[in-house]
């Protein structure tokens, strides 16, 4: 897979919300704000169980990720083709294995009033998205 360009690098690094797009069994898209994080070869992702994108993961692994135009009128989207798979590794110990995670969102935790340990148990079902391809 190619490299990714620095400014590609540092929203995937940086934006705090991707678009989390999975197909239902009707054909029809799903589309959900999610958190996520790069760790430079994958995308971890935090759902809470029983979700219609961990339903439509299970039937059709293939996934895409995008980040908005950041107002530039579309000139500034990304988006990632992948392939999804759920993992059953608690995501407490995966959020442990990966303390940027937390770094990341601590504004975010810390305005909800949200500890590490409340959050893996809330958004329970971790999902990989292994990219395929990056259109930016």
């Amino acid at each position: 897979m190619a490299s990714l360009n620095t400014h590609v690098e540092q929203r995937l690094r940086n934006d705090p919300i991707v678009w989390f797009i999975t197909v239902r069994p009707d054909g029809r898209p799903h589309v959900v704000p999610v958190w996520f994080f790069w760790d430079d070869a994958t995308f971890p992702i935090f759902s809470q169980p029983n979700k219609q994108k961990l339903r439509n993961v299970r039937q059709n692994p293939h996934v895409m990720l995008a980040l908005d135009g950041t107002g530039n009128l579309g000139n500034d989207v990304v988006v990632v083709e992948g392939t999804a798979e759920l993992l059953n590794e608690p995501s407490l110990n995966l959020l442990r294995a990966y303390p940027a995670i937390a770094e990341k969102y601590d504004f975010l935790l810390k305005s909800t009033n949200t500890d590490l340990q409340a959050l893996a148990a809330d958004y329970s079902q971790p999902i990989r998205v292994t990219p395929t391809r990056f259109l930016a």
